[in-house]
């Protein structure tokens, strides 16, 4: 009994300990995140979801010193692909140091079940554990709209209050599955209504309307627990002008199969919609985020291009306070 005892003790305080430095990190990192990051240097946080998830970050700052530059920075949020992580955009002539030098703030992020993200109600449970793709379900997959990314657009926030990025020039890319999420928290984002702090509705805080620009590498045809179609359908939307690149393996039959008929959907019979919608083939059988880094293929230049069109130099879209009149101090 004794040594019962002695092992529960043991497993117990092991679990506890585990359980302390995840919250001591997501702690930190909350608070770093409203304090200056050294611009060009990617910062790791994990940001805490309101279900009780870890999300794993890593922060770019835009470059500059001064605030009449870096508040008006675009911001880029990068979702990785089908079992991969965030550092899949890194490295020295990945696309976050080709936004960077453009002048945007980046962020990259994992997922919940994918690279270091932690349920934080499983104590003691490894940061590796549950990653497999196949154990991913449908609600996952609306989790990772409804709470993963409303994580991240909180932490943008705290950066746009903060002058660090302009929160009204978003962008989203995602690779497979990711491109289902990326699509349905755009249309969410878009269908928020404002802040009931004021008499009309033009001087009114937004909660939304801020993702501007998406880009889908290898978008699927479907993606459990989230209705594509009905996104896609939303940012069609000519009021919205959401500006959309698909790029796709053009040697890989079912990537073109599917890349075409989301386009399709997306553009329709409106020729006034092809300023903003767009799709690249690119001669390869490369599938998602292996679009990127092609040798003799500059598919990063293309997705800078098009930002230039619909994000960099956008029009009406200066820095606003995003606080709510009702909680002003």
């Amino acid at each position: 009994m004794l040594i019962h005892l002695a092992a529960f003790r043991n497993t117990f305080l092991s679990k506890l300990a585990v359980l302390s430095c995840v919250l001591l990190f997501v702690s930190s990192s909350v608070a770093r995140g409203l304090a200056a990051d050294p611009p060009g240097a990617g910062v790791p946080r994990a940001l805490q979801t309101d279900d009780g998830w870890g999300i794993y970050i890593t922060y770019f700052a835009a470059p500059g010193d001064r605030e009449a530059i870096t508040k008006e920075a675009p911001v880029v949020v990068l979702l990785h692909g089908d079992k991969q992580n965030r550092l899949v955009y890194e490295g020295p002539r990945g696309l976050v140091s080709r936004l960077q030098e453009r002048g945007c703030a980046v962020i990259t992020v994992d997922l919940r079940k994918h690279g270091q993200s932690t349920n934080l109600a499983q104590v003691g449970g490894s940061p590796a554990s549950g990653r497999s793709e196949a154990t991913i379900q449908a609600s996952d997959y609306r989790a990772m709209v409804d709470s993963d990314l409303e994580a991240v657009k909180k932490f943008i926030q705290q950066q746009h209050q903060l002058k660090k990025l302009n929160m009204r020039k978003t962008a989203i890319v995602g690779a497979g599955s990711s491109v289902a999420v990326a699509a349905a928290f755009a249309a969410a984002d878009w269908n928020k209504e404002p802040y009931d702090d004021a008499p009309s509705d033009d001087m009114k805080t937004p909660r939304g309307q801020d993702v501007r620009a998406l880009v889908f590498l290898s978008p699927p045809s479907r993606v459990r627990g989230l209705n594509l179609n009905e996104a896609l359908n939303d940012i069609r939307n000519p009021d919205w002008n959401i500006a959309v690149l698909t790029l796709y393996g053009k040697a890989n039959r079912n990537d073109a199969k599917d890349a075409v008929a989301l386009d399709k959907k997306l553009s329709g019979t409106n020729k006034a919609s092809k300023d903003r919608i767009r799709i690249v083939a690119v001669n390869v059988p490369s599938h998602g985020t292996d679009l990127l880094g092609l040798r003799d293929i500059d598919t990063e230049g293309a997705i800078l291009k098009f930002f230039q069109l619909h994000l960099f130099d956008l029009r009406d879209s200066e820095w606003r306070d995003r606080q709510s009149r009702l909680v002003r101090k």
